[in-house]
């Protein structure tokens, strides 16, 4: 088991573009970082991972209500996983908080995912709090508490092909760049659903996210990307996404709410 603690948080910068700059972004990216080394190979021959991600909310949706309503300090409950079913990926429990314009996430690994999917009942994670110790033991019930005391369930599962790079100077781990595309849920799915099946698409097949992450000073080449490519940071929320299209499709306001910036204005000059 191990515990990943992020005290201080980072900031995340997200861009929605069209897939079809993702070559101008590694032209200016690609002397400062390099693939991670411990990705897999990706179908296009890049190097990331299959990210799937159960996100928890109440019956109320109140998390969801909360990033709608814009609070500056807020929970997103999740499981996360990578790859593909049977392989035996770890799971991870996730406490992503949004602490104003950081991220603090608390991470803990609790089994694999065969164990996770074969375990029944509405928590599969229980099974293994036994086995933690110290802060991982007390991240975990962190995590148990919130979802049992607000009686939260899965409401999605997101799925996406993620690319990433790490900065290329020793000790900056945690400086990253990230394309997701392939951006899918599967509304609704049972907790064991790590791998459930999309039934909605988050994105448009032809467009990315892009996520800029670093602690501290933001690096030269991230600025550089920035003003090359003329981007504008617009809040991208995966999980707002999913439960807007998937389980309030009629609600056309907050659809508009968690549609990217740069989607709504293609919206518009096609309408």
């Amino acid at each position: 088991m191990s515990l990943e603690l992020e005290n201080t948080g980072r900031y995340e910068l997200k861009y929605a573009l069209p897939l079809s700059r993702r070559e101008e972004v590694l032209r200016i990216a690609l002397d400062c970082v390099k693939p991670d080394p411990n990705a897999d190979p990706l179908p296009d021959g890049a190097s990331g991972y299959l990210v799937h991600s159960l996100y928890f909310d109440t019956p109320d949706l109140r998390d969801y209500f909360e990033r709608l309503d814009g609070y500056r300090v807020r929970n997103r409950l999740r499981a996360r996983t990578y790859g593909r079913p049977g392989e035996g990926r770890p799971v991870f429990l996730e406490n992503k908080r949004k602490l104003d314009s950081r991220v603090v996430k608390h991470r803990v690994r609790i089994c694999d995912e065969r164990q996770w999917r074969s375990t029944p009942g509405e928590a599969p994670w229980r099974p293994w709090l036994g086995a933690l110790r110290g802060r991982e033991r007390y991240a975990a019930q962190v995590f148990t508490t919130l979802v049992e005391r607000g009686g939260r369930l899965p409401v999605s599962c997101v799925h996406y092909r993620r690319e990433v790079y790490i900065s290329r100077l020793p000790g900056r781990d945690k400086v990253r760049l990230t394309l997701d595309r392939d951006v899918c849920a599967a509304t609704r799915p049972a907790p064991q659903g790590l791998f459930a099946p999309p039934d909605i698409d988050l994105l448009p097949p032809d467009w990315m996210v892009m996520e800029l992450k670093f602690n501290g000073d933001q690096p030269a080449w991230m600025r550089a990307i920035i003003r090359g490519l003329g981007l504008r940071a617009s809040p991208v929320s995966k999980f707002g996404l999913s439960v807007a299209r998937g389980m309030r499709p009629e609600r056309r306001a907050e659809n508009r709410f968690f549609t990217p910036r740069p989607l709504r204005a293609v919206a518009r000059s096609a309408g």
